[in-house]
């Protein structure tokens, strides 16, 4: 295996609420309430929410993916996702939240990309550079505090 088909990216949120209070948005229809140009098609869910086993897709600004929750503990408010473009890609993201003290949480984010072939490792390592990846993570933490404080979406 080519040690560049694989990319690593953390980043550390912190999010003005409890951690009670931010799990359940950590799912592709509330993720609609608060993410400008969020969009998904939900292919099948028990709960019609997150859950593991969730299984939906998206065709947005975001990318054009089939995603699976492969994980969701709200017990330990640990959630996984893997997402992949056939034949391309597969991304496994892992969110887990720690409160730190009331109303101040922070969220640890994992992003592994993973090219399926050699021709698209150019893409990936572009499309998730260091600086594209903190721009959107920076995106979602400022999209998702302004949620928990004004109760709707920030729009930019």
């Amino acid at each position: 295996m080519n040690k560049d088909m694989k990319v690593i990216r953390t980043y550390k949120q912190i999010l003005k609420s409890s951690r009670n209070e931010i799990f359940p948005l950590l799912c592709p229809v509330r993720e609609k309430e608060w993410l400008q140009g969020w969009d998904y098609d939900m292919i099948i869910s028990d709960s019609g929410f997150a859950e593991k086993g969730c299984v939906f897709k998206t065709n947005n600004p975001y990318g054009n993916y089939h995603w699976v929750i492969t994980k969701h503990d709200f017990k330990n408010y640990e959630i996984q996702f893997v997402k992949t473009i056939m034949e391309k890609l597969i991304v496994i993201i892992d969110i887990s939240l720690k409160e730190m003290s009331e109303n101040n949480t922070h969220c640890y984010i994992k992003y592994t990309f993973i090219a399926l072939n050699e021709r698209v490792i150019d893409i990936m390592h572009k499309e998730s550079s260091k600086e594209e990846f903190n721009k959107h993570m920076k995106k979602w933490e400022r999209s998702l505090n302004y949620y928990l404080k004004h109760g709707k979406m920030l729009v930019e």
